[in-house]
């Protein structure tokens, strides 16, 4: 009795079983059933948006717990009703197409002095 288990485990595990019988089958279907109802985020797999150039919109770093995005200085001009924060929360949310929440802004600037684009920290 054990010696068959023993078996039935080394060929389960080995993929030993004859191409057309039932096991076969079953391992098969089991595979396909976890490719296909395995849920996206138990692996945190989701699709990054690639930095177009044109965008002006690139991401820096993609971790758990925040994102950090370089926004070009030209996207954000801030009008008399909205603030850097919320012209830039604009801009992700148009580009991520997701609610995200800014933690924290930082300008770059050039050898000028002149402010060229923004780090913005935001978490999803």
């Amino acid at each position: 009795m054990l010696r068959k288990l023993g078996r039935a485990i080394y060929r389960g595990v080995f993929w030993a079983h004859v191409r057309g019988s039932w096991q076969y089958d079953i391992m098969a279907i089991l595979i396909l059933a976890f490719i296909f109802l395995t849920p996206r985020h138990w692996f945190d797999d989701r699709p990054v948006p690639a930095a177009e150039p044109s965008s002006g919109v690139t991401l820096l770093e993609n971790s758990k717990t925040h994102k950090v995005y370089q926004l070009r200085a030209a996207l954000l001009n801030p009008l008399a009703d909205r603030t850097l924060e919320q012209s830039a929360l604009q801009v992700l949310r148009d580009y991520t197409g997701k609610a995200l929440e800014i933690t924290r802004i930082e300008p770059t600037r050039n050898s000028q002095g002149q402010v060229v684009s923004y780090a913005v920290w935001v978490r999803e």
